[in-house]
Formats: C-alpha cells, sequence, structure tokens
C-alpha cells in the first residue's frame, strides 16, 4: 500500500482501572504494535502496577486483578519503554480520547513528557466512512473479517486496531484520495470532530 510506503507507526492499547485518570484512575495494562511500511511488526505488552487496588467492574471487563499486577512494573519503568517505543512514530488509537491521557499520566507519573506525536484515530476513520453506530472495535473486526484476539485485553485490542488501521486506510485510499498518513491522521481527527461524543472505552 503506498500510502504506508516508508511509514513508522505504533498501535497502542490500554486497560485501566476505571474511566478517567482525572478521578485518580490508572494503568494497569498497555500493549505497543510497531506498523513500519505497513506492515505489523514487532509486539510488546505489560502488565502496570497502578498503586491502587482494582475495582472489581474493572476486573469484570478485562479480567485483570490486584493479584495479577502486584509484581508488574510500576509507572517509571513502563514509561520509559513506552517511551522508546513510540519515538519517531505516527500513534494509532481506536478511540484515543480515552486512551491518550491515560498514556499521559503515566509518562507524567514516571518522569516524562506527554506523548505530542501525530495521531491516526481508526474510529475517526470508520464513522467517516460508516457513519456515527456500529464502530466498536469489536464490530469492527467481525465487520473486516479480522482474526479473533482476546478483547479487552491490551495486546490483543492494539494488534486489532493495527489490522483494522490497514483496512480503513486502503478505503480512505481507494474512495477518498487520501495519499499519506499525515491525511490520513487529519482525516480521522476531522471525523471525529464532527460526530463528537462524551469520550468512553473503544
Amino acid at each position: 500500500m503506498t500510502l504506508f510506503d516508508g511509514t513508522r507507526l505504533a498501535a497502542l492499547d490500554t486497560e485501566t482501572t476505571g474511566l478517567d485518570p482525572a478521578q485518580g484512575h490508572g494503568l494497569v495494562e498497555v500493549a505497543c504494535i510497531a506498523l513500519d511500511g505497513g506492515e505489523i511488526g514487532e509486539t510488546w505488552s505489560t502488565l502496570v502496577n497502578p498503586g491502587q487496588l482494582i475495582p472489581k467492574e474493572a476486573t469484570a471487563v478485562h479480567g485483570i486483578t490486584d493479584e495479577m499486577v502486584r509484581d508488574a512494573p510500576g509507572p517509571a519503568v513502563v514509561a520509559a519503554e513506552l517511551e522508546q517505543r513510540c519515538a519517531d512514530r505516527t500513534l494509532v488509537f481506536h478511540n484515543v480520547a480515552f486512551d491518550l491521557p491515560f498514556l499521559d499520566a503515566l509518562l507524567r507519573r514516571g518522569g516524562r513528557g506527554s506523548l505530542l506525536h501525530p495521531v491516526v484515530d481508526t474510529l475517526g476513520l470508520a464513522r467517516g466512512l460508516f457513519g456515527q453506530g456500529g464502530n466498536s472495535l469489536g464490530a469492527l473486526a467481525t465487520r473486516f473479517g479480522l482474526p479473533a484476539e482476546a478483547a479487552h485485553r491490551a495486546l490483543g485490542d492494539a494488534l486489532t486496531t493495527a489490522r483494522l488501521l490497514l483496512k480503513l486506510a486502503a478505503r480512505w485510499e481507494s474512495e477518498r484520495g487520501v495519499r499519506t498518513v499525515v491525511e490520513l491522521a487529519a482525516a480521522s481527527q476531522d471525523a471525529l470532530r464532527l460526530t463528537s461524543r462524551r469520550p468512553r472505552a473503544g
């Protein structure tokens, strides 16, 4: 796909203790999938010790328990690794409004700066093509026949986001004339602005 020639991207996903880092909720898992030249490359994921108990309602979603994160690395260790893996890459999310504030909070706790990278949001790309409804990550994975992954776990959802990006980008390239990742990022953000809703987990 010419759109991705020579590009370096990273698809990311998070699992958390709640819905809002401003309310003190934190990360319990993060994953990063390298996309180089339109090919899925190295994968990385880690549990994160959030320094707080995980509410039962959060565990009911992702299955991550206090015992699972007890010996997991803390924010400083994870932030350093995350920063390195995202360096010089355009970031890809499904619903960036949910994930990025949690990642920025993690980086701050780890003594790092925010991720000021260009962002492609697959939720925006999907809304731009299909309208506002039915664009959850799971629904889109089914629509495009993507391989089944562990839903609501960071690695599985990040892999699905990476694969979804390639499918959606092909449509934007052939149907909308998008030719670069910069244009793709702008299109995704424009679609989100036109269909803005209160952020929620993707």
